[in-house]
């Protein structure tokens, strides 16, 4: 049990709040990456949250 409790605490839940775009990282700063691109491309909010 505690390998999955490791495991949720390394992930990060990228999600645009103004389309369907949403997935899951395993690195804060590729989900960091990931939501700059996003928001930088298209203009919209993005919110990055780790996955407890």
């Amino acid at each position: 049990m505690s390998s999955q409790r490791s495991r949720a605490d390394r992930q990060y839940h990228v999600v645009c709040r103004e389309c369907v775009v949403e997935k899951l990282f395993e690195s804060a700063d590729d989900a960091a990456a990931a939501k700059l691109e996003h928001a930088k491309e298209t203009g919209h909010q993005v919110v990055v949250g780790r996955v407890k």
